[in-house]
């Protein structure tokens, strides 16, 4: 299973990343959990300092822009592949 991580407060950057990944898991077809995080307090504790951000099975993927749903469908393969 592939546990993808989605922070940000809510705003529209953060909206269209959340929107991208969920495309790119449809894409994708596997078994893939989406988590998205808005509290701060979480997102301090996990040390996410630029939102929008994307954990994969734990890995920062990107900080601070919006990835495409190809550059995530990619990063689910890589964490497919390692499972």
């Amino acid at each position: 299973m592939i546990t993808i991580e989605v922070f940000g407060p809510g705003c529209s950057r953060c909206r269209a990343t959340l929107a991208a990944v969920e495309e790119a898991v449809r894409a994708f077809g596997g078994d893939v959990t989406v988590v998205h995080v808005s509290d701060p307090t979480i997102m301090a504790r996990e040390r996410v300092m630029f939102t929008p951000a994307v954990r994969v099975n734990g890995e920062m993927k990107s900080t601070g822009r919006v990835p495409a749903p190809s550059e995530v469908t990619s990063w689910l393969a890589t964490a497919a592949a390692a499972a």
